[in-house]
């Protein structure tokens, strides 16, 4: 899958494309039926198959909306969309003002039909665009059918009587909710990184553990501790990771993700790794001695030897 920043044109000649268009935060279940049918469209129309996302999130930029906190990065959506094979490439537009103040027709007829040679586009029944939002999937519809562009309207996807959404999903993590988030998301919750250095207290007093930093402006799941499985270019490894500010290890530390891998002690400085989230364990606590803190980290292994003992059971 190929990721390119285009805001005016398409690089890709006179080749054309069947487009979903969207923010897809989380690149849930619902996004999912998007792409697939974007594919299915796109190999009827002989096109290239494209997500185009914008860049950052509309909340950010809009005037009298609060920002919203997102649950994935770029660099996790990237991962993602290779991982499906649905779509052919990525394609980013700054949601910059031009973008912003763009008549609805503007938007689909110069820069969607002319600019990137639409052969169809794919939207949720929910979609807006538009200067002011004053765009829907209707007036789509009709303008797709006057330039004899195909336009599917995908119908929301629903999980025990309710959307699927990721706004569902950040109340759900918020909770720590690992299991409801996961099957609306249609995958584990991960996060991806570079492993950073910690105050080295694991490896002097505690289990060692892999540091991953967090940034601004995303929606983790709640402060604790989970079961976790990590992924490294060796292979993949049962995991504890603890979401959280250590206020056993010291005050004022920044919210970070430590994570220690199971069977596995070697040094992870600097490499990349992925950490899927399957079950929260308990809330993060302060400790009256690093002692308390090691034996209570003990049990939390114990529990994730059992998690997967059970989880490789159920499969057999």
């Amino acid at each position: 899958m190929e990721f390119v920043r285009w805001n005016d044109a398409c690089p890709y000649g006179m080749q054309p494309t069947v487009i979903t268009l969207g923010y897809f935060d989380g690149l849930h279940q619902g996004h999912r039926a998007l792409m697939e049918k974007t594919r299915q469209l796109a190999d009827e129309c002989a096109a290239i198959a494209v997500v185009m996302s914008f860049e950052p999130h509309p909340s950010h930029v809009l005037p009298g909306l609060s920002p919203v906190p997102t649950i994935y990065g770029m660099d996790e959506k990237r991962w993602i969309l290779r991982e499906t094979g649905l779509v052919d490439r990525m394609a980013i537009m700054e949601f910059e003002p031009n973008l912003m103040n763009m008549e609805p027709e503007t938007f689909v007829e110069e820069l969607l039909i002319k600019g990137w040679h639409a052969a169809g586009i794919v939207v949720g029944d929910d979609f807006r665009f538009g200067r002011r939002n004053r765009g829907d999937a209707k007036l789509l519809q009709e303008l797709c059918e006057k330039a004899q562009v195909r336009c599917e309207i995908v119908r929301e996807v629903d999980d025990e009587g309710k959307r699927v959404s990721s706004t569902r999903i950040r109340q759900v993590l918020v909770q720590g909710h690992m299991e409801e988030a996961n099957r609306l998301l249609g995958r584990p919750y991960m996060m991806l990184g570079s492993v950073s250095h910690g105050k080295g207290l694991g490896h002097r007093a505690l289990i060692p553990t892999v540091n991953l930093k967090l940034e601004d402006g995303r929606q983790y799941p709640a402060c604790g501790v989970y079961i976790t499985r990590t992924f490294t270019q060796d292979g993949s490894y049962e995991s504890v990771s603890n979401i959280g500010h250590n206020p056993t290890v010291g005050e004022d530390i920044s919210l970070r993700c430590e994570t220690h891998l199971l069977e596995f002690d070697e040094d992870m400085y600097g490499k990349e790794v992925r950490v899927e989230f399957y079950h929260y364990l308990r809330p993060e606590h302060k400790f009256n001695s690093m002692e308390e803190l090691r034996e209570q980290q003990m049990l939390d292994i114990q529990n994730v030897r059992k998690y997967f003992a059970e989880e490789k059971g159920n499969e057999q």
